[in-house]
């Protein structure tokens, strides 16, 4: 198969997925389904993702992908750019990346390397984030508390209400920005 077409069938399989997990929840990805939704033979997407793991695998790349624009859509001269990315992202991100990342998570506990992408992804990040200010603690103050808030979200624990939520956020992007 030409680059192209695998491109372009990786796309397809992905969103295909997405659209599964949308539809009827993370737990229904299989391969299966997975090539029925993308109008492919179980063939094709094995060709592509020979796996499940290989298929949560291109999930979580393309949700990095996604985080990677978040970042960048963060104006250059804000002087906690990345920090203040990773605020976006939690807030931004949808349900369905909630699911998919339970469906992650759950392959990561019998396969611990899938998540090996993220872990330099977040190394890459802290980096950046502790070289862009002089206050390294009160930078990971707010980056922990941006991982609680992920995880909060991610196992839909209670926040203590929309209010409340609002003045935490607010008071977390105040925290970011006085960052120096």
């Amino acid at each position: 198969m030409p680059p192209s077409e695998c491109r372009n069938a990786s796309r397809r399989i992905l969103s295909a997925a997405r659209a599964i997990a949308t539809r009827e929840g993370a737990g229904r990805i299989t391969i299966e389904a997975v090539a029925k939704e993308a109008g492919l033979s179980k063939g094709g997407l094995l060709y592509n993702y020979p796996t499940k793991k290989a298929l949560l695998s291109g999930l979580l790349a393309q949700m990095l992908a996604g985080h990677r624009e978040l970042l960048e859509s963060v104006p250059e001269r804000h002087p906690a750019r990345t920090l203040r990315g990773h605020l976006e992202t939690v807030l931004q991100s949808e349900e369905v990346d909630g699911d998919l990342s339970m469906a992650i998570l759950a392959t990561a506990a019998s396969d611990p390397q899938l998540l090996d992408p993220l872990r330099a992804e977040l190394t890459d990040d802290l980096g950046r984030i502790l070289s862009d200010t002089q206050d390294a603690p009160g930078a990971m103050v707010a980056f922990w508390a941006i991982q609680g808030l992920c995880f909060q979200k991610l196992l839909k624990l209670p926040d203590g209400g929309a209010d409340t939520r609002e003045r935490v956020i607010e008071r977390l992007r105040a925290l970011i920005d006085d960052l120096k």
